[in-house]
């Protein structure tokens, strides 16, 4: 806008002389003064869309350049184009969202040390919406498949998604960022493999002739979706800087920060909506705050779990943590010391004769459903594993005693059978064997052999033993060849 009304006083302070210089009387005509010159400036209509010139583009890319390069290319005046002409109004929607996320985003980046134009990638993966999912099953505002958030420490399951969450996926990404750039040592091969996998983009250096590379090196042997993700995020940085001096107007709504700190949750099933009406603030902030809370509940198997409220809100919520949380218990929870104080007496009628089996719970099961495929009941089932609630959970292991079929009991009645014929045939050998004489010792007759030759060779063996035992023995004459017994 400034520079439009620039050109515009520049236009009408000179265009009186060119007029005049045309008719050889240029300095006939004195120039008009410039008091309430810009009451002479036209209205825009309104609308009003100017062109988008490449070489301005060039030209604002190398003064906005900070730590990442902000080449021009083709392509990100394409989208620069796009942005500012074809999608204006897409572009003032994220314009009123990026003050909620990005102080979030800045003080990640600065706390890792990493560039703070990062922040607008977040535009090009999510347009900045936290519940945003992609064909691939990315998920939120940094767009994380499942394998990848897991194994940057985004808890998911049924109830929770920490891929939604500004704040722990904001840190998840920026490790992911900060890894990937240690691994190819440059900010846009960084940024192509954040979209595609850091393989295929070793797989388009290898291609392009290996070493060190930049991004318009492998450009060609990138999927086609990494082509244009690098020049989309460049474009991006123009549009959120320049986009005043092209006329696009403020949107009138604004997503504001919403300041916050965490509380601790553990062991209680917790409603959001209750919660919400405890501290006095609408449900939708709390959404806001947790949008990583897929059911609007903290589930109870959830230790030590942190849910964020408002920052002005931390300190009630811990003086009156405990009423807070009582209050907001889902309705029908049993809180754990029910199932506890349950005779265990109880417990062992229950399982008597009963077969005991581990059941892992699926996606969308319930506990009805489990307790109809084994014929029993939910009060059951839960007081077998001392669950405070009937609420289960993908993956949870479940114990469950059912009555054992006609076919089981059989089998069971021959393997015990067959166990204890075993049993009596090893102790009937074991005294068969304790009964059978030892084995018997001979001493054959050598050539030149004396019975005290013999008691020599053999411990705690006598002359008068040796007799003893060899009855027939004939006084001390021996014959080569003879069995003297000497055991």
């Amino acid at each position: 806008m400034k520079l439009l009304k620039y050109a515009l006083i520049v236009g009408a302070l000179i265009s009186p002389f060119f007029t005049d210089f045309t008719n050889n009387n240029a300095l006939a005509t004195p120039l008009k003064p410039l008091n309430n010159l810009f009451d002479t400036i036209p209205e825009l209509p309104k609308g009003y869309v100017p062109d988008v010139y490449d070489h301005l583009i060039e030209d604002r890319l190398q003064c906005l350049q900070q730590t990442i390069p902000f080449p021009y290319h083709p392509s990100v005046g394409k989208f620069v184009k796009r942005y500012l002409v074809k999608d204006r109004e897409q572009t003032r929607i994220f314009l009123s969202r990026k003050a909620r996320y990005f102080p979030i985003f800045e003080a990640a980046l600065k706390r890792h040390n990493m560039p703070d134009e990062i922040k607008y990638l977040s535009i090009v993966e999510s347009a900045l919406q936290t519940r945003v999912q992609s064909w691939a099953a990315a998920m939120g505002l940094w767009q994380f498949v499942p394998a990848t958030g897991k194994e940057y420490g985004l808890y998911q399951d049924f109830y929770i998604d920490e891929r939604m969450d500004p704040y722990e996926a904001t840190e998840a990404a920026c490790r992911y960022l900060k890894m990937l750039h240690g691994m190819f040592g440059d900010w846009h091969l960084a940024l192509a493999a954040y979209n595609c996998g850091q393989g295929r983009v070793m797989q388009a250096v290898k291609r392009a002739g290996g070493g060190t590379k930049s991004f318009w090196e492998v450009y060609n042997f990138l999927p086609g979706e990494t082509r244009a993700y690098v020049p989309m995020f460049i474009a991006m940085n123009y549009v959120m800087n320049y986009y005043d001096d092209h006329f696009l107007p403020e949107p009138e709504k604004f997503l504001s920060y919403i300041p916050s700190d965490t509380v601790t949750i553990s062991g209680n099933l917790v409603s959001l909506d209750e919660f919400a009406k405890q501290i006095n603030i609408p449900l939708e902030t709390m959404q806001e705050l947790n949008p990583h809370l897929k059911k609007n509940m903290v589930p109870q198997y959830m230790k030590n779990y942190q849910i964020r409220v408002p920052a002005e809100k931390k300190s009630y919520v811990l003086e009156n943590k405990t009423a807070i949380l009582l209050a907001s218990l889902k309705k029908g929870y049993r809180p754990l010391p029910f199932i506890a104080a349950t005779p265990q007496m109880t417990l062992a009628q229950k399982i008597k004769g009963k077969k005991k089996i581990t059941h892992n719970v699926v996606y969308n099961e319930s506990l009805g459903g489990i307790a109809l495929k084994y014929k029993t009941n939910i009060a059951d089932i839960q007081l077998w594993n001392k669950m405070p609630t009937a609420m289960v959970y993908p993956n949870q292991k479940l114990t469950v005693y059912v009555t054992p079929t006609k076919e089981e009991i059989e089998a069971e009645k021959v393997a015990k059978l067959a166990q204890n014929t075993k049993t009596t045939a090893k102790t009937e050998t074991m005294v068969l064997a304790s009964a059978m004489p030892k084995s018997i010792k001979f001493h054959i007759v050598q050539k030149g052999d004396t019975l005290w030759d013999i008691s020599k060779k053999y411990q705690g063996l006598s002359v008068d033993k040796i007799k003893q035992l060899n009855p027939d023995l004939k006084g001390d004459n021996l014959v080569m060849g003879q069995k003297i017994r000497v055991d």
